[in-house]
This record gives structure tokens, C-alpha cells and sequence, in this order.
């Protein structure tokens, strides 16, 4: 009986000992926000050439020609060539609707984009003004963004990480607790949002709007970034 007794008893205290074992420490989990606004220093400016004509290597040699324009009618202001591409070329068959049904080839299209990169913001509208003038018929997009932007990302994450602090601290004090380590932290979020993203179309009839300068507004940027901490507390 002595010898059920004790073990029992060994039973029991290892049991206790596990139990204690097992029970996970108090947490505090609280998520954070940073925010960061920065004012553009770069932005990027999508023209288009768009050319039709009923032969095909008219209509080639139209675009080209265009574009080639466009493109010296922008180094002329000052803009770097290496700052400057093309792409998404297309060129495509144009088709017309007769009263019958019929569709008849009417020509072709060619289309060209020509992106520019450029740091000296006060030139923004005077490359739309220059490209629609030389040769452009359309502005594809216009956005603005930060050549350093890491750095901006970087303070927006530390003021995150900073606000979640505060909040555990200040949970913890209410409690009676104190923090004592971190048990996990996440990143759900850390970018640059823009408020605007710039499209604007022209006309190619606009000729009187050749006079005037295309003012441009860059407007402020937000980096901002998220974070979700659990913080381990006192008993």
C-alpha cells in the first residue's frame, strides 16, 4: 500500500511539474503604423505615337519617323538619352463596317510609347508639351516617385515598429505588467502609395494648346508601412 501510495503521489508531481510546464507566457499582441511623406524627385512620362495609313511600310516608316522626332525633340531639352526608351510597339490591320456587314481592311495602325525618366521636375510639362509637338499624339501615364525611396520605407518601418511598442507598453502598464521579450514580429506592409497616378490624352487638333504650358502638380507621396508584434509580458 505504501509502495501505491508513493507512486501515485511521483505520479501526480510529475504531472503538476508538466503542466506548469506547458503553460504558455502571457502576450501582448498589438500591430503598428508608419507613415513617412516624402515630395517626388523623379518622375516617369509615357507618350504615344500612334500613325495610320493604307500601306504598310508607309505606315512604318510614319511611326519611326515620329518617333525618332520625338525622342531629339526631348534631348534637345536637356533630357539624357539613356533616360529616354521605346517599346510596346504594335501594329495591327484597321478594319471598317460597311452598312452590309461587311468588314473591309480601311489601313493600318502602328503604335509606339516613349518613356522618359526624368529628375528635374520643372521639366514634366515642357517634355509633354514637346513630345505632343513633335510628333506624339497621346500621353499614355505620368507618374512620380522617389529615387531614394528605401530610406523613406526605412522610417516608415522604424515608426511602425515604434508605435506597436508604445501601445504594448502602454497595455502592459495598465495591466500591472511589464514587457519582457518580443515572441514574433511581422511586416504586413511597407510602400510608397501615390494619390494620383497622371493619365491625360490630347488631341491631335489641339493646336492652339501648343502656346501654352501643361502645368503639372506633383502632389505629395505617403510611404507607409505595417507591422504586427507579440510581446511577451510578466506573470
Amino acid at each position: 500500500m505504501k509502495i501505491f501510495s508513493l507512486t501515485v503521489l511521483m505520479v501526480l508531481m510529475i504531472c503538476s511539474t508538466t503542466f506548469a510546464q506547458e503553460i504558455p507566457p502571457p502576450i501582448i499582441s498589438v500591430s503598428g503604423e508608419g507613415i513617412v511623406e516624402a515630395q517626388p524627385d523623379r518622375a516617369t512620362i509615357s507618350v504615344g505615337v500612334v500613325t495610320r495609313a493604307k500601306n504598310p511600310s508607309e505606315v512604318q516608316s510614319a511611326n519611326a519617323k515620329a518617333a525618332t522626332s520625338v525622342i531629339n525633340s526631348i534631348i534637345a531639352l536637356g533630357v539624357e538619352r539613356k533616360n529616354i526608351s521605346t517599346g510596346n510597339y504594335n501594329f495591327n490591320p484597321v478594319y471598317r463596317h460597311t452598312d452590309n456587314g461587311k468588314r473591309i481592311l480601311d489601313g493600318y495602325e502602328a503604335s509606339n510609347s516613349v518613356t522618359v525618366i526624368v529628375d528635374d521636375l520643372n521639366l514634366v510639362g515642357k517634355i509633354i508639351d514637346t513630345a505632343l509637338n513633335h510628333g506624339a499624339n497621346r500621353v499614355d501615364s505620368l507618374n512620380f516617385g522617389l529615387r531614394n525611396k528605401t530610406a523613406y520605407q526605412d522610417e516608415a518601418l522604424r515608426l511602425a515598429v515604434l508605435d506597436a511598442k508604445r501601445k504594448a507598453e502602454v497595455a502592459a502598464s495598465a495591466l500591472g505588467k511589464s514587457i519582457l521579450s518580443i515572441r514574433s514580429v511581422s511586416i504586413q506592409r511597407n510602400s510608397i502609395e501615390t494619390p494620383r497616378n497622371y493619365k491625360v490624352a490630347r488631341s491631335m487638333a489641339m493646336e492652339d494648346a501648343a502656346e501654352f504650358e501643361t502645368p503639372i502638380e506633383s502632389g505629395t507621396l505617403t510611404c507607409a508601412a505595417s507591422v504586427h508584434i507579440e510581446f511577451i509580458i510578466s506573470r
